[in-house]
């Protein structure tokens, strides 16, 4: 699950994981929607990122549910480095698409300004994905991430290039569902969420 709407999205503020960001009431409700769905699953653990929009999330999430969370610091969300704090359409106007070769990890722009490259995100996610289908065997885990964490996940498992990854949005407070049987992970759903919100959204 992605975390709801927060007030870095708002703004088109890059934060990254080190800058405060909290969700907007926007968000607090989309999560607390998703939640409703998360009860006909019956989830067995809830982890989360270390991030405050994530674990805001996973408090409300958690509370629908009624059980506790656990954070995990491998669904960090990316460090940005020294474009933490940007405005998005500043750095798009200032270096042009980054966030395209962010995919491709072929810009020197992105490790001068030290940020984490997305093959470093991929592979702490396969080795959560892993960890937790080890932990976890036939059981519903919930986890409360962010945009690229989720499309590292998806990419694992579909193997898709990275101009795919960047043209796929990953929507506010909405689920990802991979599913593993017979020792192989596959994507059943991306971006589920309340019928209402693909209207507008």
């Amino acid at each position: 699950m992605r975390h709801g709407q927060a007030e870095n999205n708002v703004n088109r503020i890059l934060v990254g994981r080190h800058l405060e960001s909290h969700l907007t009431e926007e968000g607090r409700l989309q999560a607390a929607d998703t939640g409703k769905y998360l009860t006909k699953l019956s989830i067995s653990r809830i982890y989360t990122s270390p991030v405050t929009r994530a674990i805001e999330t996973a408090q409300i999430v958690s509370k629908v549910l009624g059980m506790n969370y656990e954070i995990d610091e491998r669904l960090y969300e990316i460090d940005l480095g020294k474009l933490a704090g940007s405005d998005y359409d500043d750095v798009l106007n200032k270096f042009g698409n980054l966030f395209l070769s962010f995919y491709t990890g072929e810009d020197q722009v992105l490790n001068d300004h030290g940020v984490e490259p997305f093959s470093s995100v991929r592979s702490r996610i396969k080795n959560l994905l892993d960890d937790i289908s080890k932990k976890h065997d036939n059981q519903n885990v919930l986890m409360v991430t962010h945009l690229d964490p989720i499309k590292a996940a998806i990419s694992y498992v579909l193997d898709l290039k990275p101009e795919v990854l960047y043209r796929w949005h990953m929507r506010n407070a909405a689920l990802t569902i991979l599913k593993k049987e017979y020792d192989l992970w596959s994507v059943s759903t991306v971006n589920f969420m309340g019928v209402e919100r693909y209207l507008y959204d």
